[in-house]
């Protein structure tokens, strides 16, 4: 081609893909405007799934103050777990999956009410403020997980995908470069996923109050062997520290314990001598007055032992409060006991809670990783007489909890909360003769 001319080819590509890429975001933005009508009313109507993340206000209107109080301990944001479960401090794990925001908070409150001895149930409120994510995989430029939001459609959640998946190359092929991206993902996972298994064997261990961690459950099928001893070695002094320092605060508790009740029973001790005191200065009190009545002894001889009975019940009376207060400390240092054990058991459930999700989003990453990292070396498009952006897409849905149901979608399809979108070439629906075709998926396999 001569110096100054230009390709009419190249000219027509390029006006071709500045229509389509105009037109697609147009379409973009117009069916965001209309799924926004749904967000407002999507919140009540959602069930609850796990990795749901909620937040709970709980107040209770104290009458003899006029006033609302907050319940400060319970307020605050809980993530569902897999299981379906959230724990609540006071309250315990309360099933979650499957019920409505109100539904939850009118269980939580009833719960509440019959662990505190209430009149009423206190005001409860739960609100979702972050769904489950949703998966797009396939012929996308990003496929990853991504943010749900309501009224979320399959265009959508095409568009945060980056669109179809374009050329790598000149053959239509794809590059080197992914495959190596691809492949270091897969290691960094690997090794989160390491790192993640010795710290859960690591809480598993403290949940249980053990005397050592077993980390070899943790390390069976994992890689990257030659880290593994360092997590274990950080996860061992992570664990010393952290039950060391419980252990000391727990004796330090005991220890005080056992002074207040050594201190209750001197007391004891203390307040019986005195009642024989005091009995034996009654009963020369009475034959003092008997004697005050014949006239044999004077009345200051009475007055003086009545002053005598009074103070040693007034002493008496010093005891008795004493061995109260020593009770009421004692009450105290029990109660900061189980405080700091039940304290100590929810942190750890809270973090045990927290890495089995990392655990379980890594491993779905993992699998959707090495899905794609097989893709790239199995692509069956070639250079056809239909170009590649013009090929039709297929969609599918990958929706449920334990058996997961495939479905069919179009680009308007709403999804929810947790939905994987599978997104695929539709080479049946394409101008690609059938022989090629065949060819092609011949091809993919044989690698």
């Amino acid at each position: 081609m001569k110096q100054g001319t230009t390709d009419p080819t190249i000219s027509f590509r390029s006006a071709g893909s500045f229509v389509l890429t105009a037109a697609f975001t147009a379409l973009v933005f117009i069916l965001s405007i209309f799924a926004g009508n749904d967000a407002a009313r999507a919140q009540g109507d959602f069930q609850l799934l796990p990795q749901t993340r909620v937040k709970i206000a709980v107040v209770e209107w104290v009458e003899a103050q006029g006033e609302y109080r907050e319940w400060t301990a319970l307020n605050g944001e809980y993530t569902v777990s897999p299981a379906g479960m959230i724990a609540l401090p006071l309250v315990g794990q309360i099933a979650a999956d499957g019920r409505t925001s109100q539904a939850l908070a009118g269980e939580i409150a009833a719960a509440l009410q019959k662990k505190t001895g209430l009149i009423s149930p206190p005001a409860t409120t739960v609100e979702v403020v972050r769904y489950p994510s949703v998966f797009v995989t396939g012929s996308v430029e990003r496929p990853g997980e991504f943010e749900f939001n309501p009224g979320l459609s399959v265009l959508q959640a095409l568009a945060m995908a980056g669109g179809r998946v374009r050329r790598s190359d000149q053959a239509g092929g794809y590059s080197e470069l992914e495959q190596i991206r691809y492949a270091g993902e897969i290691g960094r996972i690997d090794l989160q996923l390491l790192q993640l298994a010795t710290r859960r064997a690591r809480l598993e261990a403290e949940l249980v109050e053990g005397e050592s961690v077993d980390f070899d459950a943790a390390l069976q099928g994992r890689p990257l062997a030659g880290h593994a001893a360092q997590f274990v070695r950080d996860e061992k002094a992570i664990f010393e520290a952290r039950r060391n320092a419980y252990q000391r605060q727990r004796s330090a508790l005991d220890e005080l314990g056992t002074l207040f009740r050594e201190e209750i029973r001197i007391l004891g001790e203390k307040m019986v001598a005195q009642d024989r005191q005091i009995k034996i200065a009654e009963e020369e009190l009475g034959n003092v007055a008997q004697l005050v009545k014949k006239g044999t002894v004077t009345k200051s001889r009475e007055t003086g032992l009545e002053r005598i009975v009074a103070d040693l019940q007034s002493s008496r009376l010093d005891l008795a409060v004493a061995s109260m207060r020593a009770r009421q400390r004692l009450s105290e240092t029990e109660r900061d006991a189980l405080s700091l054990e039940g304290t100590r058991r929810t942190e750890i459930g809270a973090e045990l809670q927290r890495v089995n999700l990392e655990i379980d989003d890594l491993e779905l990453r993992r699998g959707m990783t090495e899905q794609l990292l097989q893709a790239t070396g199995a692509s069956i498009l070639r250079r056809e007489d239909r170009a590649f952006e013009q090929q039709p897409l297929r969609f599918s849905i990958l929706r449920g909890g334990d058996e997961k149901q495939r479905v069919d979608a179009v680009e308007t399809t709403g999804l929810e909360p947790g939905d994987v979108l599978d997104v695929q070439l539709d080479l049946l629906r394409a101008s690609m003769p059938r022989a090629s075709l065949e060819n092609g998926v011949m091809q993919a396999q044989s690698r």
